[in-house]
Formats: C-alpha cells, structure tokens, sequence
C-alpha cells in the first residue's frame, strides 16, 4: 500500500519523532484543559462570593432600624452632601447585601487610596449582625429611587455599541443587572458615581481582593477602555437606560 508510512525503515530518528509528537500532544490537552478550568472561575459564572451565607430574617418580625442608623448612612448617601457616595434607593436587597458583607469582611474598604471606600470601610463597624444588615438593605431597597443631575457628557451612539459589546452579557442589554451572576442593575445608578467607579477598576483601586471575584472580573473587563470610552458608556447608559427622573436645577428667580 503506498499510503502506509514505513517510518520503521527510516531507523532511530522516525522513531523519536513519533515519541515527540505524543509528547507534544500530551501537554497541549494539558494546557487545553487549565485554560478551560481558568475559563470556568473567571468568566460570567456564580462565583465562590455566593458561597459567604447570610442570616435571613423572618420579615414578619418587622425588625425595624432606629432613626440614628438610617441617619448615619445618609451622612454620605444622600443627594445634599458635595463629598458623598451613591444614593442606595432602589438598588436590590442581594447587591446592598453582598457590597456590604464585603466591607465587613475586608475585601472592600481596605485601601487607603480609594478614600471612599476607606471610610465605608470604618462605618461597616457600626453593623454588628447579620439580621442588622439585612435590614438595612431591605430598608434601602425599598426607597424610591431619587431624581439625579446629568454631569457626565459623551458620545451616546458610540456609548451604546460599546455597552452592547462590553456591558450587556452581564448587566443586560436594559440594564437591568443580574442577580444570577451579581452583577448590579446599572439603569439606577447616577451617572457621575458609575465614571467614578469604572476608573477606580481601571486604575486599581477596586477588584484587586482575590476573594472578591466578581469584583474581578469586573476590573479585568475594564482594563483596556479609555476615558472617553468610559463617558461614552456611562452618557448612554444615563440617557437611554436610567430609570432614574431628571433632577433640574432649580437657580435664583429673576426679577
């Protein structure tokens, strides 16, 4: 048959050559199957964050919060404050719930540079129980979300192909978010703080915990977008996604 290889009468070195191409093809499954297992824990999955259990509480007990706590969180997140962090009326109970057992459990709040978190990461200490946080998360995610001022311009067209190749296989192509792979609603959030917190991906300041992998994931998804990318999204996100009413600037009358 000439289709046969004789390699057998090619001597020594034919016979080297087939122990070498086994060997090559042994390590490429090798690395075929870490590149999959690597795939599986950093791709758009639950994750180990899922695996942190929450006290529930029954709703029925009406654990109420006293006024000195609710007052204490609205120190920073509330609309009156220039230095602030984000209003948290209206986000979901399952994202107030697992940012906030974050900051309790250090993979949030730790670094001195992101001066937001860093003093989040001080208040978290007033929370001393599970039931507490969830109560307050309840409590936020009842509230109705609060009108917003537009800060952030950009190019709206080109925001929304980018967060449709970028944004939408987590966050939904509404916005919407997904608890599934806790990934947030984004379509209530002001515009100013989403800059805010797609930079601190960027430059390193949040998503650096190895604990923290959704937090990961989301810098690492980050890691190649530019300035104006980052307003362009952001601009089509708080023009064509928010549910969030318009907040007019109200100025002195004229007489």
């Amino acid at each position: 048959n000439n289709f046969v290889r004789d390699l057998p009468a090619r001597g020594y070195l034919a016979s080297n050559v087939d122990s070498v191409d086994e060997m090559f093809c042994r390590w490429c499954i090798i690395f075929l199957m870490v590149g999959l297992i690597v795939l599986t824990n950093q791709g758009c999955t639950q994750n180990r964050f899922e695996s942190i259990k929450h006290h529930t509480y029954d709703p029925s007990l009406k654990i109420n919060l006293d006024s000195k706590t609710i007052n204490a969180c609205l120190v920073c997140h509330t609309a009156k404050e220039m230095q602030r962090g984000p209003v948290l009326d209206g986000f979901p109970d399952w994202y107030l719930k697992n940012q906030l057992k974050k900051f309790q459990l250090g993979y949030r709040g730790k670094n001195p540079n992101n001066r937001a978190e860093y003093l989040m990461g001080g208040a978290i200490k007033n929370i001393k129980t599970d039931v507490e946080l969830e109560v307050l998360a309840d409590y936020f995610s009842k509230q109705t979300p609060k009108p917003s001022i537009r800060v952030i311009r950009g190019n709206i067209e080109f925001g929304k192909i980018l967060y449709a190749a970028r944004c939408a296989s987590c966050h939904g192509s509404e916005g919407k978010g997904n608890r599934q792979i806790n990934s947030p609603p984004l379509n209530i959030q002001e515009d100013w703080f989403l800059m805010d917190q797609l930079s601190k991906y960027i430059s390193g300041q949040r998503g650096l915990h190895p604990e923290d992998t959704d937090g990961i994931i989301m810098k690492n998804s980050t890691i190649d977008l530019s300035l104006n990318d980052m307003r362009n999204i952001v601009a089509y996100i708080s023009n064509n996604l928010t549910v969030l009413p318009l907040l007019q600037k109200v100025g002195s009358s004229k007489n």
